[in-house]
């Protein structure tokens, strides 16, 4: 656990990062420019609560501030370094999904490819979060919250998570899709 003066430099470090001041942070997480000063100055630690609000105000997981050691900003995933794992779809077969990018620790972003055969359908689950779905070959049909679209080359979708959603290959060849993933929780791989 870092001490009160080095958990109100990774504050202090962060709002410069953004170039954001006391007063923004303040109304950001609704909390007093004075007692943010004093956090970052190390004369006081933060609630839990508090911590949470001045963290989201900072884009960023207030763990990510109480790490013993530094997460990494910045990670490269060589072509040779990405993993495969299978996702399983609605018939029971086994789908090949390949992460481009697994992510930062402490993130929010993650990549996918996705290579499905004709008649493939792939449930995803309910979760916090984002997905953008840009179909490369082939031709998708992606629902969510009701709504169905279908994608073709080139077509990008962009859908909230709240309720899963459903991705169909419904053309007569193997489609490619690129899935950008943002959530709190990172999938495992």
């Amino acid at each position: 656990m870092p001490t009160k003066a080095e958990l109100g430099r990774k504050l202090r470090v962060a709002r410069f990062e953004r170039n954001l001041t006391l007063k923004e942070v303040a109304a950001r997480c609704g909390m007093s420019a004075t007692h943010i000063s004093e956090v970052e100055r190390g004369k006081t630690s933060p609630t839990i609560g508090a911590l949470q609000r001045i963290s989201a105000a900072l884009g960023e997981k207030a763990s990510y501030f109480v790490q013993e050691d530094e997460l990494p900003r910045v990670k490269l995933t060589r072509l040779a370094d990405r993993c495969e794992f299978f996702a399983i779809d609605a018939k029971g077969v086994p789908l090949k999904v390949e992460t481009l990018s697994s992510g930062i620790p402490g993130g929010y972003v993650q990549v996918f490819r996705e290579c499905t055969e004709p008649g493939t359908i792939l449930h995803g689950p309910p979760r916090i979060g984002e997905a953008v779905v840009l179909c490369i070959a082939g031709m998708v049909r992606v629902t969510a919250l009701g709504e169905s679209h279908v994608l073709r080359e080139g077509d990008t979708i962009q859908l909230r998570l709240d309720e899963g959603y459903v991705v169909e290959n419904i053309g007569d060849e193997e489609s490619e899709t690129i899935v950008v993933l943002t959530a709190p929780t990172l999938v495992p791989v």
